[in-house]
């Protein structure tokens, strides 16, 4: 089911639920008790939550069908300073000054099961933050630390509210890809899969300077 699809279908179930809960309880006579009244708080809530599932989905990719999300290209700019641009499957461009000797990418996924596995809905992806980091361990203590942040500004995100009421039919994930030679040049692409994120080399530069790394 395609993310579109299945927010507005998310969207559009909540929407119907909250309203029936909210009418149900104007007509006082259709009371029939405790129970029903608990039940209908539970329809609310049920349709609260399929809302905020469905506005988190907007800003979230599907991992179904795409191997690669994204690729970075280091430009040096001068000692330890770079002009790094990622470029992401769905044509965003953010150009970055990072600060150090290697990169590296942070990314939240979010898994689904029960009714909303039942959807067809697959893992879902977004970028979190760009950083950098210095070789030298007196670098790290002492130097300026460069971390971007790539999500875009959200009170209600769903990978955040999982990891803190630990919500149900939803399971935030963290993955990073480790930490990557920033070389003149250089292109990698980012993969990811419901495993975690990596990076690997798309040219001669990242393939020479991930080789010399590893000696």
């Amino acid at each position: 089911m395609s993310y579109g699809f299945a927010s507005i279908l998310l969207a559009v179930t909540g929407g119907v639920l909250v309203i029936a809960g909210l009418l149900f309880f104007r007509h006082p006579r259709w009371l029939l008790g405790w129970l029903i009244g608990t039940a209908v708080f539970g329809v609310i809530l049920a349709g609260l939550y399929a809302l905020v599932i469905a506005k988190n989905l907007a800003s979230y990719q599907s991992l179904e069908g795409i191997p690669t999300v994204a690729t970075i290209s280091t430009q040096r700019q001068t000692e330890q300073i770079w002009r790094v641009t990622l470029e992401t499957e769905d044509g965003r461009v953010e150009e970055r000054t990072l600060r150090g000797d290697q990169w590296q990418v942070d990314v939240r996924m979010s898994r689904f099961s029960g009714p909303l596995g039942w959807l067809g809905i697959s893992p879902a992806y977004r970028l979190d933050s760009l950083s950098g980091r210095y070789t030298s361990l007196e670098q790290s203590r002492t130097a300026p630390q460069t971390e971007i942040s790539l999500a875009p500004n959200s009170r209600l995100d769903l990978w955040q509210l999982d990891r803190q009421l630990h919500l149900p039919f939803v399971e935030g994930v963290s993955g990073k890809v480790a930490f990557m030679p920033m070389r003149d040049g250089a292109t990698f692409k980012l993969r990811l899969s419901a495993a975690g994120l990596v990076a690997v080399p798309a040219n001669d530069q990242a393939r020479a300077a991930v080789q010399l790394w590893d000696q």
